[in-house]
Parts: structure tokens; sequence; C-alpha cells
């Protein structure tokens, strides 16, 4: 009876996850006539989100939001590994942002639309000359005033374990001195495991720790930043253990 019941909450979950982004998508991409600022597009995508986080009983709760600065630039950085992990996220940040996201996503329909009229960032793996040419871009829209955010690993993670960090992102914070901050989502990876398409009810918890200056570094100490940020993630993840412990 689970299993019957896990087949009829996911085909109605994805059923309505593509209905949502169709409807959302549209009003998002109709929006540049006469929003061309790009409000209109973050609301659609913050009601996108928090619209399908309700409909899959996908429960998030949060702490630390007073690290988040409505009055400065920051970039925003967190663990992945849940595809959810992008609706948990644009629901809880509060200010307007941008993703640095693969290349792929960027072909979606509706969702990649959106994502090019926004601005955001496409990340081409495989090619160095294309993924440094992606940071760059980035660099500049940062030092234009546009907050975005990273998730350090480059993939998601297909254990629920923290992956390695990618050192290309690295060097984008360390061009823009932006500080960064730290996130730590506790609770997405069983929503929807990877090669599976079921998608399971869940609450999930979102850490957000104090900023990490990245002002004066230079690129032969981007190690230094990478552990610090690794050190405080995994920090947030214990503080969420402990808290329910």
């Amino acid at each position: 009876m689970a299993f019957i019941g896990n087949v009829f909450n996911s085909f109605f979950c994805w059923i309505f996850i593509a209905i949502d982004t169709v409807f959302w998508g549209t009003i998002s991409i109709s929006s540049i006539m006469y929003s061309p600022d790009g409000r209109v597009a973050h609301f659609c995508m913050r009601a996108w989100s928090e619209s399908i986080l309700w409909f899959c009983r996908i429960k998030v709760r949060f702490d630390g939001i007073e690290n988040i600065a409505h009055d400065r630039i920051q970039i925003f950085a967190s663990n992945h590994s849940s595809h959810f992990d992008i609706f948990i996220l644009n629901k809880v940040i509060p200010v307007r942002f941008g993703w640095v996201a693969k290349a792929i996503l960027f072909k979606l329909p509706f969702m990649g639309w959106h994502m090019k009229l926004n601005g955001y960032i496409s990340i081409h793996r495989g090619n160095r000359a294309k993924a440094i040419k992606s940071m760059d871009e980035a660099a500049e829209k940062v030092k234009r005033g546009s907050r975005i955010m990273i998730f350090p690993e480059g993939t998601r993670s297909r254990t629920g374990e923290l992956l390695p960090f990618k050192k290309g992102l690295f060097h984008l914070c360390v061009k823009t001195g932006v500080p960064i901050v730290p996130m730590y989502i506790e609770g997405a990876y069983g929503i929807l495991r990877p090669g599976s398409l079921f998608i399971r009810p869940a609450g999930v918890t979102v850490k957000i720790g104090p900023e990490i200056h990245t002002a004066g570094y230079s690129a032969e100490k981007i190690e230094l930043i990478m552990n610090d940020l690794r050190e405080r993630i995994v920090r947030l993840h214990d503080e969420i253990k402990l808290g329910r412990a």
C-alpha cells in the first residue's frame, strides 16, 4: 500500500510541477515587456518554488536569516543534494539573486527561458575556455550589483554527503572580493533520490551562517577560502544535528 501511495503522490506532484512551471514561466517570460528590471520575474520564481513545495508537502524551516544583507551584495553558497534545493533556496532567500547553473538547464522550456532572460550564469562542464568565460561574466554581473547563488561542489551529491569543492567558482569570489554567505540544507536528499521518480513529503532545515570575507585574497590563496567555507558549511550541518538531539 505504501508503494501505491508513493506512486500516486509522485504522479500528481509531477503533473503539478509541469503545470506550475508553464504557468509561472509564461508570466515570467512575458514580464520582460512591462517589468524589464526583473522584479516580476523574481516574484514568479519565488511563487513557483513556494507553490511546488506546498503541493509536494515539503515543509521548510530556516535559521540565521539575519546573515543575509538587504543593503549590499553577497554571494550565497550551499551544499547540493537534491533537485529540490532550487525550490528551497528560492523560498528561503529574501533578496533578489541569480543562479550559477549547468548550461544544460538553460535548454529546458520555460525554466531555461526564464533563466536566460534574468541573466543567470551558465557553466560549461568539460570546456575550460567556456568555463573561464562564464566565470568572467559572472564576476562582471556581481561587480555591477548582482547577487548570485553557487553550489561549491559543482554538482548534485549522489549520496547526500558533502562532495569536494571545485576551484572554479572560488575564482569568482576572488575576482569580486564579495563576501560569501554559507548555507546548509538538511533533509532534502530524501525528497527525490538520484535515479528515482518518487517524490516524498519531508521536513527540511536551512541553516545560514555569518558571511566570509574574501576581499584582499589572491588567486594563490583560493584554497584558504575553499577550506574556510567547507569548514563553516560542515559546522552548520553539525549545528542542525545538535539542535535535533
